[in-house]
Formats: structure tokens, C-alpha cells, sequence
């Protein structure tokens, strides 16, 4: 079967939304960027080997090819998103650890956004204070906020949908609605 530019085009679209997964926690602009791209190439191209010349073995393998990628998709979604979290943790480690031996001996709640590090209780040195915001800028992430329970790191949100991770302070292990990341990393499922 030769390929034309049509069907490079699908192709194209359609990898494009299985890969955007590995963008989703890390660069949600990208994530986005290839979902909506890719969903509006695939639909242009599938449209175009549907109502143009072409046999309908062709068409029906073309739409197999549709169905099959949507199956495929479906199933490595979950590995991708989850692999796009660990690139996160691993590609910020050092930070992530920096500021978490900063915050984690605290004993009352701060948080961290744009430039304002709301800390009611005055525990937080200027130079602490100046490193967690050098560092919240260098990881990019839009919030950071420490309990006695965890250090969330929100990474993208927008409305009401939010998109983070934290890292778990106790000792016992955190609820049923906590995903194990690494260690004691975790996804709180009820804002991801």
C-alpha cells in the first residue's frame, strides 16, 4: 500500500495524541498543544481519505488503522502519564529534595505562589524564603503548600481542575485516594 500525504498526515495526528501523554505533568502547554493538534490533524486527514478518491478496502483499512490507534491509545495512556510524572521527579530531584528539607521540619502550614510565601508563623528565614522562590520558579510549578501531611506541588491548574503531586511527610501511609509515584511520592487521585 503506498502512503500518500494524506495518510503520513493521519499518522502524523494520531502519534501526535498517543506521545502527548508523556507531556501531560511536566508540560501541560506541550500536553495540550499535541492532544488538540494531533486530534484536529488525524480528524482533517481521515476526513480526507473518507470523501476523496479512494477504494473502500482502503478506507476500511484506514479506519481500522483509526480504531486500532484509538485502542492503543486508551491502553498506554495511563504508562505515558504515569512516565511524564517520573521524568518530573527525576528531572527535578535535587530541587524537590532542596525544598523539602526546607519546608518538612515546619510545624504549621506555608504556601508558596508566584512570589508570595504566605508563612502566618514567621518560621521561614529570608534566605529559606528566597531559595523556595528561586526554586519554585526553577521547577515550575504553579504552587507549592505544605500540612503536617504532605508538601503539594501543584503543576498546572486551571478552574477547578488541578494537576500535582506531593510528597508524603507521616510515617503511616497516606489513604486509598494516594497513588504510590516513588518513595514517598504520591498522586492525590481525587485532584489529578
Amino acid at each position: 500500500m503506498k502512503l500518500s500525504i494524506k495518510h503520513i498526515g493521519l499518522i502524523s495526528g494520531l502519534l501526535s495524541v498517543i506521545l502527548s501523554s508523556l507531556f501531560y505533568a511536566r508540560k501541560q502547554e506541550i500536553y495540550q498543544s499535541l492532544l488538540i493538534g494531533g486530534l484536529l490533524v488525524s480528524s482533517i486527514f481521515f476526513m480526507a481519505i473518507l470523501f476523496t478518491k479512494g477504494t473502500t478496502k482502503s478506507k476500511v483499512t484506514w479506519t481500522l488503522v483509526i480504531l486500532f490507534s484509538i485502542a492503543f491509545q486508551w491502553l498506554t495512556e495511563p504508562f505515558l502519564t504515569g512516565s511524564s510524572y517520573h521524568i518530573f521527579l527525576k528531572r527535578n530531584e535535587k530541587e524537590l529534595m532542596i525544598i523539602n528539607n526546607i519546608l518538612i521540619n515546619k510545624p504549621s502550614d506555608i504556601s508558596i505562589f508566584n512570589n508570595i510565601i504566605n508563612d502566618r508563623n514567621d518560621l521561614l528565614s529570608k534566605s529559606e524564603k528566597d531559595d523556595l522562590l528561586k526554586l519554585r520558579h526553577k521547577i515550575n510549578v504553579y504552587f507549592i503548600e505544605k500540612t503536617d501531611d504532605e508538601i503539594y506541588y501543584e503543576l498546572w491548574g486551571f478552574l477547578d481542575l488541578r494537576i500535582g503531586i506531593c510528597y508524603w511527610i507521616k510515617n503511616e501511609k497516606p489513604d486509598s485516594l494516594y497513588h504510590n509515584l516513588a518513595d514517598r511520592w504520591y498522586l492525590h487521585l481525587s485532584n489529578n
